[in-house]
């Protein structure tokens, strides 16, 4: 149904001149047609009585002389009249003496109307002695008999049906006067508004070069004289607002260029902090493991034990930091693979088993079949993270690595049974260098970095991660990712006894002096006999001159113009075996990470923990 408020303002207008107008037409054209039509149905109805009347009056004396033929002519002369259809005349006995009828009677459906007339007395008396004994001797009351006319409302309805058609002419003549009336008002009022609203219309669509034409009255002139201000006030806002745009877009496109140039800048600084703070570091780590294997006076042993805490937490903090940027400003790729989890999680609890048991901990893994799609390193790394958390704030408690099948994910949990985690404090563990126990900055406590890599590193995968705490309690973190099909495993031998690398040839290549120098001298601590050099060259020669294979090759990634993935390959040519090898590198970018990875050979990120490295030689050197 369209309401009032739904119509545009020329039908509002149309609509506001018209209804007026015909509700009066209709109101006045009613009443005087009813007026009307009451008066013809009294004028045919008096016309009946008349003819009756008239009838009545001529008949007395044919009805008093009994004379048939006189009162038949007289109902041939009244039958003739318009609408008559019937005229009787009656005596007084009830007899009709005279009766006249229309050739076309009237239809069945319709009564006509009766009009009937006493007949009265002659009004004179004769005094005839001859009439008193009489038969036709009037009665003693005058009466003669009746005359009956019966008339039908033909002509009174085509009256009826003239005067209605008359009515509907007028009414449309009036709608259409009232029509032309309201168009022409419209046209006056409601062309300038729509005009108005037009341009307004555009002045939205953004064409302020568009104006009104100022007519009509004077409040429709002052209207458009006000839009058309409008517009030019508008016109000259937007050009304004324009050369503000255009600054400020100059403007962000020079903060833009500058902002990229600084991130260039930071990733070539991180590149250059990767690789050059983490090679001497790495000799600092591999001096101070060699320093520590020698004996010592007991205060010379605490100094080289609070040397080596020192570098430790330097590494630790490097490594840190190193990866919180390389997270914020994006350079971290992710390499998404099918992969079995138990291999992954058995080399953590290599790496950390021994930790546990000299924190009087207990590490339990709990082995699966699961295969799941993520990136290996980077799941690695975030699992190393929350082990190492749980270690740090579990003293003397139990640590739990299991996984879990949940639909088409596998859920990860690390669990320990320490003091837990309070609700409110839950979302801040994840900020960078929060630690809730350790108001005093502790670094013995960790630096507050592991649980914010972990969160961005899930973040990067899109893998959901979730804590579950409350105080005294202990903690679970899990991680959900993807499940994945099995597929074919790779043969796993067991580890080597630890004095296997008596007696080791080792076959070093790097670059750096420092690097060289602590890596030989730890090795040779562990009874290794090394063959070093910092060239792909060299240490061909140097090989060649021990007269005997390496049994392990250790090379940096980058050795001058070659790297260490061409120098293994073509030490494995020259000595036709595949011998085992493990690249060091202070590039932790994940393109180098993924192209060692490919080659099937170990990494290790400079600086390298002593353990770990000996861990990875009797993996690698096993029988």
């Amino acid at each position: 149904m369209i309401r009032f408020n739904d119509l545009d303002i020329r039908a509002r207008t149309i609509l506001i001149a018209v209804l007026p107008t015909m509700v009066m037409a209709l109101v006045l054209i009613a009443y005087f047609t009813s007026s009307r039509l009451s008066d013809l149905e009294e004028v045919h109805s008096q016309r009946g009585k008349a003819l009756a009347r008239q009838l009545a009056a001529a008949s007395e004396y044919g009805v008093f002389s009994g004379n048939r033929e006189s009162l038949r002519k007289l109902s041939n002369t009244i039958v003739i009249e318009r609408d008559v259809v019937r005229v009787a005349v009656i005596g007084p006995g009830g007899d009709i003496l005279a009766e006249s009828k229309t050739s076309d009677p009237p239809p069945k459906n319709t009564s006509p109307l009766r009009f009937r007339e006493p007949v009265a007395g002659l009004g004179v008396n004769i005094e005839d002695p001859f009439l008193e004994n009489s038969d036709a001797a009037p009665p003693s009351n005058g009466q003669r008999g009746e005359v009956l006319v019966e008339m039908t409302r033909d002509s009174l309805r085509a009256e009826e049906r003239h005067l209605l058609w008359t009515a509907f002419l007028m009414v449309c003549a009036v709608l259409m006067a009232s029509v032309a009336l309201a168009l022409r008002m419209s046209r006056g009022i409601s062309g300038p508004i729509l005009r108005i609203a037009g341009t307004v219309t555009r002045f939205g669509h953004g064409n302020l070069t568009a104006r009104v034409p100022v007519e009509g009255g004077k409040s429709l002139r002052t209207l458009a004289e006000g839009v058309n201000d409008m517009a030019d006030k508008l016109s000259a806002s937007r050009e304004d607002l324009q050369r503000q745009i255009d600054a400020a877009t100059r403007e962000l496109l020079n903060k833009k260029d500058e902002a990229e140039r600084g991130n260039r800048a930071k990733t070539r600084f991180l590149a250059a902090a990767s690789h050059d703070l983490r090679q001497p570091m790495h000799a600092l780590g591999l001096f101070v493991a060699e320093l520590g294997q020698k004996p010592h006076a007991p205060d010379t042993r605490r100094l080289v034990e609070q040397i080596a805490v020192s570098a430790e937490t330097m590494e630790n903090l490097l490594d840190s930091l190193l990866d919180i940027s390389r997270l914020d400003v994006g350079v971290l790729d992710r390499q998404i693979k099918h992969f079995p989890l138990q291999p992954l999680l058995e080399r953590i609890d290599v790496d950390y088993r021994r930790e546990a048991e000299l924190r009087g901990q207990r590490l339990r893994l709990r082995p699966t079949s699961l295969w799941v799609e993520s990136d290996p390193l980077l799941l690695e790394r975030i699992l190393h993270n929350l082990i190492s958390n749980a270690l740090r704030y579990s003293p003397g408690g139990t640590i739990l690595l299991a996984c879990r099948k949940r639909g088409r994910r596998v859920r990860i949990e690390v669990r320990d049974n320490g003091p837990g985690i309070a609700p409110e404090a839950q979302e801040a563990v994840f900020q960078e260098f929060v630690q809730l126990d350790n108001p005093e900055r502790n670094r013995a406590k960790g630096l507050g970095l592991g649980l914010a890599i972990v969160r961005r590193l899930t973040d990067l995968l899109g893998h959901p991660l979730e804590l579950r705490s409350s105080p005294g309690c202990g903690a679970l973190f899990a991680v959900e990712l993807p499940t994945a099909a099995p597929g074919p495993l790779a043969e796993r031998s067991q580890p080597a006894p630890g004095h296997a690398l008596n007696g080791l040839h080792v076959a070093l290549v790097d670059d750096d002096e420092l690097a060289v120098a602590s890596t030989v001298g730890l090795l040779e601590s562990w009874g290794c006999e090394v063959t070093a050099a910092d060239t792909q060259a060299g240490i061909l020669e140097a090989l060649q001159a021990a007269a005997s294979p390496p049994d392990i090759i250790l090379s940096d990634y980058q050795i001058a113009a070659s790297n260490g993935l061409d120098i293994i390959r073509q030490l494995r040519e020259h000595f036709g075996k595949p011998i085992p090898a493990v690249i060091l590198s202070g590039d932790t970018s994940s393109a180098t990470a993924h192209t060692v990875q490919e080659a099937d050979i170990p990494l290790l990120h400079k600086p390298v923990r002593p353990a770990k490295l000996r861990a990875l030689l009797q993996r690698k050197t096993q029988v």
